[in-house]
């Protein structure tokens, strides 16, 4: 099922919709979150996020705009997700009394503010280069997959993949400097 066919679904029979999102993704977002929280939140900490991912999934495809494949989006938000996860859940872990936290010299809350700009801003710039351009570079530099495998999967050629992810990096890399 491709993603028009999948969104004409969630919007006839949501149910059937979400329930096609769920076992065509869950395996996906599973992975993402227990790869972000599997050191810091207890197993049904991790299920609590993917069922709040599927959530906020369901919840925003009102106004998801096809920009970007339904597993891209999935991945995006299992990721903010499980760093919203996380971001609590170290909020909220006990200190123990006389307990000092010792933050190093070098650490600098403006360069996380950065950090966190320059990811946003490659989220959209990733939205904006569209599937499967997306795809290729989400899999290649996020999930670590290679040119092989990705081609395997998107029924192309390897040589199609790299050279697609050449030019889609490239497209990237001038979105970026447009927008500083």
């Amino acid at each position: 099922m491709n993603d028009e066919e999948l969104l004409v679904l969630l919007k006839t029979d949501p149910d059937a919709g979400m329930a096609k999102v769920i076992r065509l993704y869950a395996g996906l977002v599973s992975g993402i979150v227990r790869s972000r929280l599997s050191e810091h939140c207890t197993s049904s900490e991790i299920e609590d996020c993917v069922t709040d991912v599927f959530i906020g999934f369901h919840s925003g495809i009102r106004s998801f705009i096809p920009k970007t494949s339904v597993k891209n989006y999935l991945a995006v938000i299992a990721r903010n997700t499980a760093g919203m996860y996380l971001r609590n859940r170290l909020k909220t872990v006990p200190l123990d009394e006389g307990f000092i936290l010792d933050l190093p010299d070098e650490h600098d809350v403006g360069e996380e503010v950065e950090k966190k700009r320059l990811l946003d801003a490659v989220f959209r710039a990733l939205s904006a280069i569209g599937h499967p351009d997306s795809d290729i570079l989400i899999r290649k530099y996020y999930f670590g997959q290679s040119s092989k495998r990705i081609a395997a999967s998107l029924k192309m050629s390897v040589t199609n993949v790299d050279t697609r992810s050449h030019r889609a990096l490239k497209r990237l890399k001038e979105m970026l400097e447009e927008e500083e």
